[in-house]
């Protein structure tokens, strides 16, 4: 619980269950582990905050059956920023030119500092410095920060996504997780969360696996949500195709799950051979999820994943490769030893790197940071006055 001096106001979507997306379960993660200060996020009507010492703003109103209009969005913001009493203002929202303008104007009328993390990253870096809010700017990865300084943008720092490492969910706890699923008890698990579309990943898994399958008894469970029509036409897809390979019987698909963690600690291995990451979080957290469950990781071998894959933490395969997915994932299968050894290497990862205290520790000091600067300014103009 924090101890806090100033409050920080968090502009984001709606910080509540159910928590199925990424950039606000890091909100939520940031906001509950703050020490020095005290988050105050967004949520609906009749919904109160999501942990101890966090301040919930009912700003987004009673819900609405579909998503909330950019324009309506764009006006919570400002008239947020008018009424604030906090020190400074955290906005996580993607490159956005309308909102990052909408922000920027809010906050300088009021002479709010704001700091702007940037949940996704961007399709287009060309020209991007006029879509961002904050001084300064966060990515969340190092091939982010690079792209938006190639293109111009100032005052940009990498502070990479952060989990709730905990302790890995006890072993006697995994039978009655694949019976809960309905999950052989007798073959290792391979599990692939991640989605249907944007990437040619679930395809290049199903691919993948009759092959697999063929070589090592294993069971794949894919755990992908379906968020678009598209998307159930695509597992539909991959379902038939699947069957038709006579790899039906070793494949159970779930959609969403309550609980990821669970159903990951569960694996033997988990794959995530995306070919890109734009319109994405960098690291996705269910792959942090899985690491720090200690499972063996394979992922596509591009940025910003291979940053995991050359602190060896990650296995890395080229993308939209079958061939190159089966081959290691065999190998982790045969040689349990292997698999422990990457898992514990996984683990290893996810503690230095993305232990979501240590990353609300580094946001403390770049808030730090934001507010002596502003004090400098704010004294230096009392200076030339008097």
């Amino acid at each position: 619980m924090s101890t806090y001096g100033h409050r920080v106001l968090y502009l984001s979507g709606p910080v509540e269950p159910p928590w199925t997306r990424s950039d606000k379960v890091l909100v939520r993660g940031i906001a509950a582990h703050l020490q020095r200060y005290r988050a105050r996020v967004m949520t609906h009507e009749g919904v109160g905050a999501p942990d101890p010492g966090v301040e919930a703003e009912p700003t987004w109103g009673p819900r609405m059956p579909a998503d909330t209009p950019l324009g309506r969005r764009i006006g919570l913001f400002a008239r947020l920023i008018e009424t604030s009493d906090c020190a400074l203002v955290h906005l996580f929202w993607p490159a956005d030119r309308l909102v990052a303008s909408v922000v920027r104007t809010a906050c300088k009328i009021r002479n709010i500092p704001v700091v702007h993390t940037l949940v996704r990253a961007p399709r287009v870096s060309l020209g991007i410095a006029g879509a961002l809010a904050g001084h300064p700017v966060v990515c969340l990865s190092d091939h982010t920060k690079s792209r938006l300084e190639e293109n111009g943008a100032k005052d940009v720092v990498c502070i990479p996504p952060g989990i709730l490492v905990g302790e890995p969910v006890p072993a006697g706890d995994k039978a009655a997780i694949r019976r809960k699923y309905r999950i052989p008890l007798n073959v290792p698990v391979v599990v692939y969360a991640g989605d249907y579309g944007h990437t040619n990943a679930a395809r290049t898994v199903a691919a993948a696996m009759p092959r697999i399958v063929r070589e090592v008894p294993c069971h794949f469970v894919w755990a992908c949500r379906i968020k678009t029509g598209e998307d159930a036409r695509e597992e539909q897809l991959i379902q038939e195709a699947v069957a038709a390979d006579g790899a039906g019987d070793s494949a159970t698909f779930l959609n969403e799950v309550s609980n990821l963690r669970d159903l990951l600690s569960i694996a033997a291995v988990q794959v995530f051979p995306a070919d890109r990451h734009h319109e994405k979080m960098e690291s996705p957290l269910v792959l942090l999820e899985g690491m720090a469950e200690g499972v063996a990781t394979v992922v596509a071998s591009k940025p910003p994943l291979l940053d995991m894959v050359h602190a060896n933490a990650a296995i890395g395969i080229p993308p939209s490769n079958p061939l190159s997915l089966s081959a290691p994932v065999v190998d982790l299968l045969r040689h349990g030893h292997k698999a422990r050894q990457w898992g514990d290497a996984a683990r290893a990862y996810v503690q230095a790197h993305h232990d979501i205290a240590r990353v609300a520790t580094r946001y403390e000091d770049l808030y730090d940071q934001v507010l002596a600067r502003r004090k400098v300014r704010q004294s230096g103009i009392f200076g030339r006055i008097g």
